[in-house]
């Protein structure tokens, strides 16, 4: 059975064990994050999974917000968003095409 997975996770490179942790135990398909905390020239990587993210920095230059979606589909279909919101959608195929989008 597929299955996905919600996390505000407050700092995504600071979560990153607990992250592998939880894939191992429950082999979500996708994993929607919330409050990642990543600038655009951050790196993350999780093996087997393609990261698609919008990133959020303050007028500082600080991180805060931002969202991501870990999908463990090798190309999954990334859907173009029109909107001011912190968002990502992508389209993946379970027994039927799901969309699924995380915003802040």
């Amino acid at each position: 059975m597929a299955c996905v997975v919600s996390c505000n996770c407050r700092g995504f490179r600071s979560k990153v064990c607990h992250i592998k942790d939880l894939i191992y135990e429950v082999h979500p398909v996708c994993i929607a994050f919330q409050e990642t905390y990543l600038k655009p020239a951050d790196i993350a990587k999780i093996k087997r999974y393609s990261l698609l993210r919008k990133d959020n920095e303050n007028e500082s230059g600080r991180a805060s917000g931002g969202v991501a979606l870990l999908v463990s589909h090798d190309t999954p279909s990334v859907i173009t968003l029109q909107t001011n919101l912190q968002a990502v959608a992508v389209r993946v195929m379970f027994s039927n095409l799901v969309t699924i989008c995380t915003l802040y």
